[in-house]
């Protein structure tokens, strides 16, 4: 659940709501819950109540705490962006457009939805982004709260035959190919540094794009956000560094460890942050990962007093390896969403019933043409050249399906700034943090390869994403050292991004420069290097059916 890393934001409200007790009260908590989960009777069986605390679930981020980095007062951040880049048409519309051309999706139907579950509700701005209204009453304050949820990341559109994205019909647990967190956490900073300049026509805007507005939460923009916003905007201005003092990225990328070294306190003052927190990681495809052993890109986090890197076969696959895994991924929400370790901690529960939904995921059936005799030979190769890294996959009647999963981790020659990131000192802080029982960190200087269920729906390649196609992976092309990422197509022959003729991006492309730090498109050439060209058109060939 990797999302948006952080906006600085820091706006602490006086005075909390009566659940939250005397301290919340004495230290000015205000927080909220999903209006999505409000919505719904999660009454559904484990399955399907783990499918809306995926796509909808807050996971306690929507809080005051939460706007000290990732959290925002959502109804004037987004009328910020209306009114930076549409200011000629306030309306909802508008507000789509804009948030499309960050990658988020607005879909009329999630496909994958547990079937004989009842229908999921409509997302309120976009699939991912969580909003609950927080009140109180000692001072009257209302205040509609926006924070990033696992759906950001982690659904995509499905493709049809051609290849071409149905942006309204998505995948959920599919990894989204055009998220671009960096480009939405700077339109969002220069929107906000435009409208503290003018806070009457900022207000004005907000009230025109959200009618339904209360005074209440009117007063509570213009007499307790907007000054907190303007002091919070002069002080970041004054650091020189900008909202964020790393890159988050690409599309379809993040920076996880960057923006967990910013929770614990660990980029302060360091002028070099930015070229040296280059740990990029592609967003990876949450089908089949129960088989891991250890969770995060290098394996880092692993169930404490457990093997880190162990090979394991479906009986592994209990409900107690499962929930070990979840507890692990409620810490995610640190970096993602902003919470704290404690309140990690408490989530865990919803956590694990996500991860029931999740254990079930399939990706989406590849939809272009298989060449079945190809795909035949393609599997013996597999075998013979993937599967001590990636696991062995049996025939069954609904396709290849993985029986034995080696947890392999070592050095295939690729970047090697993401595992250097981190390091003894964040492992230390994480180790050390209220979420210790659940998980041992580690510096493990290797990379972790991951299964490859759903490969195809997976582009681009590598821990970095720097490489745009299975085709080029494997030495059938080359590498190339640019090429453009967002709001693409697949090409289904190459499996890979394409941009076909004419094509109109759903999302605001940008270049993807593999000569830049942390996104070195060399290594794992040596699985390929034995194979000749037809043998690797055959493992092609059996790649799209995982």
């Amino acid at each position: 659940m990797k999302a948006m890393r952080g906006l600085l934001l820091v706006l602490v409200l006086d005075g909390c709501g009566a659940t939250q007790g005397a301290w919340n009260f004495a230290r000015g908590h205000i927080g909220a819950t999903a209006t999505a989960l409000d919505e719904q009777r999660l009454t559904d069986g484990v399955e399907a109540r783990g499918a809306m605390l995926f796509a909808f679930g807050d996971y306690g981020g929507l809080d005051s705490d939460a706007m000290n980095t990732v959290a925002v007062p959502w109804r004037l951040t987004s009328a910020a962006l209306v009114l930076d880049q549409s200011p000629d048409d306030l309306s909802q519309a508008a507000l789509g457009r804009i948030l499309a051309q960050y990658g988020f999706l607005s879909p009329a139907r999630i496909v994958n939805w547990p079937e004989g579950a009842a229908p999921p509700p409509r997302a309120e701005a976009v699939l991912g982004v969580t909003l609950g209204m927080g009140r109180r009453s000692l001072p009257p304050l209302e205040l509609q709260i926006g924070n990033i949820g696992c759906a950001a990341c982690h659904s995509a559109p499905t493709y049809d035959a051609q290849g071409l994205p149905q942006t309204d019909q998505v995948w959920l647990g599919a990894p989204s190919p055009s998220l671009n967190l960096e480009a939405y956490t700077q339109g969002l900073y220069r929107a906000l540094q435009n409208g503290v300049e003018r806070p009457d026509r900022l207000l004005a805007a907000a009230r025109a794009l959200y009618p339904e507005m209360t005074a209440r939460e009117a007063a509570t923009l213009e007499r307790f956000v907007m000054p907190r916003l303007r002091k919070r905007m002069a002080a970041i201005e004054a650091t020189g560094q900008g909202v964020l003092p790393f890159s988050n990225g690409l599309p379809g990328a993040t920076n996880g460890v960057a923006a967990l070294k910013l929770q614990h306190g660990l980029l302060a003052g360091d002028p070099n942050v930015r070229e040296r927190e280059v740990g990029f990681t592609s967003i990876p495809h949450l089908a089949d990962r129960a088989w891991r052993s250890a969770l995060l890109w290098d394996g880092a986090y692993a169930p404490p007093g457990e093997t880190r890197f162990r090979p394991m076969t479906a009986v592994d696959l209990t409900p107690e390896h499962r929930d070990r895994l979840a507890d692990i991924t409620a810490y995610f929400t640190v970096p993602s969403m902003g919470v704290s370790g404690e309140q990690a901690r408490r989530i865990a529960p919803e956590v694990r019933t996500a991860w029931v939904f999740l254990q079930t995921l399939r990706p989406q059936a590849f939809p272009g043409r298989i060449d079945a005799a190809r795909a035949a030979e393609g599997g013996g190769i597999f075998h013979r050249a993937c599967a001590t890294c990636h696991g062995t996959y049996e025939e069954t009647p609904q396709g290849p399906r993985l029986t034995r999963f080696p947890n392999w981790a070592g050095d295939m020659g690729t970047d090697r700034a993401r595992i250097e990131a981190l390091d003894d000192e964040l492992a230390a802080r994480i180790n050390a943090s209220p979420v210790r029982r659940s998980i041992a960190a580690v510096r493990t200087g290797v990379y972790a390869a991951p299964p490859l269920t759903g490969v195809w729906q997976s582009a681009p390649y590598l821990h970095n994403g720097s490489v745009p196609s299975l085709a080029a992976l494997m030495g059938l092309e080359p590498r190339p050292e640019r090429f453009q990422l967002g709001g693409h197509a697949m090409d289904l022959d190459r499996v890979g991004v394409a941009w076909p003729e004419g094509y109109s991006p759903y999302s605001r492309p940008e270049w993807v420069d593999t000569r830049r730090p942390g996104l070195s498109a060399k290594g794992h050439e040596a699985p390929f290097a034995g194979l000749s060209r037809e043998e690797r058109l055959s493992l092609l060939e059996y790649l799209k059916l995982l």
